[in-house]
């Protein structure tokens, strides 16, 4: 009995001189020691996570920033596809390691969730009929401008136009038709998904024009558990590699560039998201 006492004793003390942070868990270490990262990605929305028609597999935008990260953390990418509400319960359970899953930042979330750097900024544009007096954005003054039924767009048109009527449609693409039917006289969104419904419309493509400058502006970072500052700062150092190395330019351009059907130019770079 005395010696197993003298040997709880000795384990004491050898735990007290070590400290309470070592059997903290690092998961940094645990990316590397398993030698890969479990990316949380939405598989939905192109051309940031969408299944190849021809390959089946998962590509875009969003992927490629996993695949960028893993390679400079030196593990292996592997995709988890998420649907958008599940994004945040799925990393806080740990069922992820990161998220590169169009994750805005904003104050709620940064509650619940570390972000990373900026890895792109979602411009929030309006679109009117080409062609028609709407020159510029304070032009919509007063006038009918769809939207969807609970979106963020809806408080920004709000803001910058307090007086338009606002229209709410169910969906998306419903809220689009509207504009190109000229049942309104504007349609907010995300400067990426305007183009896509844009492009469909094909031969009727030049009677839609989105008004400059951007009305709004959403900033995505990569999404990481809290408390895990070596992960967060193994992350943004590889983005700052990405950045400097003329990858993260290189991703833009394959998705969303002048090459593409999207034809937008990168205006951000690498850095803290602001706020």
């Amino acid at each position: 009995m005395n010696r197993l006492i003298a040997c709880i004793g000795a384990a004491v003390f050898v735990v007290s001189l070590i400290g309470p942070g070592v059997a903290q868990a690092d998961q940094l270490a645990d990316i590397k020691t398993r030698g890969t990262l479990m990316c949380g990605i939405v598989s939905n929305n192109p051309p940031f996570g969408f299944q190849n028609p021809d390959t089946r597999e998962i590509v875009g935008y969003d992927v490629d920033f996993c695949k960028g990260v893993a390679k400079q953390l030196g593990v292996k990418p592997e995709l988890k596809a998420l649907s958008l509400e599940a994004r945040i319960p799925e990393l806080t359970q740990g069922r992820v390691d990161i998220l590169t899953a169009t994750l805005t930042f904003n104050p709620q979330r940064a509650q619940q969730i570390a972000f990373s750097n900026i890895y792109f900024v979602s411009n929030e544009v309006i679109a009117t009929s080409a062609g028609s007096a709407n020159h510029t954005v304070n032009d919509l003054a007063g006038k009918r401008i769809s939207t969807v039924k609970g979106s963020s767009d809806i408080p920004t048109v709000q803001h910058v136009l307090p007086t338009a009527q606002l229209v709410s449609y169910d969906d998306a693409p419903s809220a689009f038709m509207a504009l190109a039917q000229k049942k309104v006289d504007g349609y907010v969104m995300s400067e990426s998904i305007m183009h896509r419904f844009i492009e469909r419309l094909g031969p009727n493509a030049n009677k839609i024009a989105i008004l400059s400058p951007p009305v709004a502006r959403e900033y995505w970072g990569l999404g990481m558990k809290k408390d895990e500052p070596k992960l967060v700062e193994a992350v943004n150092h590889a983005l700052e590699k990405m950045e400097s190395s003329g990858q993260s330019q290189q991703i833009f351009d394959k998705w969303l560039g002048a090459a593409s059907s999207y034809k937008m130019k990168r205006d951000f770079v690498d850095a803290p998201i602001p706020g």
